[in-house]
């Protein structure tokens, strides 16, 4: 009987002991989810928040996240405060800043998918604080990849970070800003917190479209206003130097004429008419010049509206500009 007894206590400690190694094991492998569930405990996303969530169509393991980063959209100084912001020449669109995600609160219309973005480029942070650094060891030559293909739009804005932040924020934008098909191996990493990354991207479209538009109109017309200031230059010269000569022809025209030098009418008459259709030609190219300049000066016009434009944009989205006025269209 005793020897039933001590076989009965054996399995019941071995029975623990498999119960403890489910439950240590289960938290082992779930810990950041569950530290993350802690964090989201007694707090609702607020409603502009959840909103833009339910855009972004985030996975449960990004919704944790996001819930546990305490999201908030801020306004100009509120944000400020948060995000240290105090460089009125650059435009911070939001930041992971003590484990908190802040949107500035972009209230032009005409930007529409910018805080839909910035709120995904802020939770790739949160994202990336949370990997193993043997994780983001491995995400660095696709990373890296990434950034050489791109390296006339990305390493200027790259550098304005520091270097200790180069693949957290190369990540972030990865994530963002560039399609499945173009980031290789890591699209099964956003696939982990994006059901659609290509959707993610949409919203950085969208509103990025806006100011690639206005780049490439002010491009167009700067290099059409160079040809015509180059084209009325040449012109321009071209006519000064034929008047000088036309001047000229005629002063020796008319000195030959009193004179006496011609025998006949026919030959004055002759001589007269190829001037007269050399300041007629003269006539029609300063009217050339003219409709040129008029043009180009329109042209100029329409290119200092285009920076107008930009730089109300520009406005919209820097926290620490004054609210731009109502712009005409």
């Amino acid at each position: 009987m005793k020897q039933n007894r001590n076989h009965l206590i054996i399995r019941t400690v071995a029975l623990l002991i498999i119960v403890a190694s489910v439950i240590v094991g289960y938290l082992f492998i779930d810990w950041g989810v569950t530290v993350d569930r802690f964090k989201a405990i007694g707090y609702d996303l607020p409603s502009d928040i959840l909103e833009i969530k339910d855009q972004l169509r985030l996975t449960k393991k990004a919704e944790i996240i996001l819930s546990a980063t305490r999201p908030a959209i801020l306004e100009g100084d509120s944000f400020n405060d948060a995000c240290g912001s105090n460089n009125p020449e650059v435009s911070i669109l939001g930041c992971y800043t003590d484990g908190q995600i802040f949107v500035y609160d972009v209230a032009n219309p005409e930007l529409a998918g910018i805080k839909q973005s910035t709120l995904a480029h802020e939770l790739l942070h949160a994202v990336w604080a949370r990997l193993p650094v043997e994780t983001r060891t491995s995400f660095e030559p696709a990373l890296e990849e990434i950034y050489q293909s791109n390296l006339d739009t990305l390493k200027p804005r790259l550098d304005l970070y520091p270097e200790s932040n180069f693949y957290d924020e190369l990540h972030s934008i990865a994530g963002t800003e560039f399609p499945s098909d173009e980031i290789g191996s890591l699209e099964s990493h956003f696939a982990v917190y994006f059901q659609d990354q290509d959707q993610i991207v949409g919203f950085y479209d969208q509103y990025n479209a806006q100011f690639q538009k206005l780049r490439a109109e002010a491009e167009a017309l700067y290099s059409q206003i160079t040809i015509n200031q180059e084209l009325i230059e040449v012109k321009t010269t071209n006519y000064n130097d034929a008047v000088i000569e036309l001047n000229a022809a005629i002063a020796d025209f008319n000195r030959r004429a009193e004179s006496g030098f011609f025998t006949s009418q026919a030959a004055f008459d002759a001589e007269r008419t190829l001037l007269v259709a050399e300041q007629q030609k003269l006539d029609r190219t300063y009217v050339e010049i003219e409709t040129l300049v008029n043009t180009t000066n329109s042209l100029i016009e329409e290119y200092n509206a285009n920076i107008a434009r930009t730089e109300f944009l520009l406005d919209s989205i820097n926290s620490n500009a004054n609210a731009p006025e109502a712009y005409a269209i």
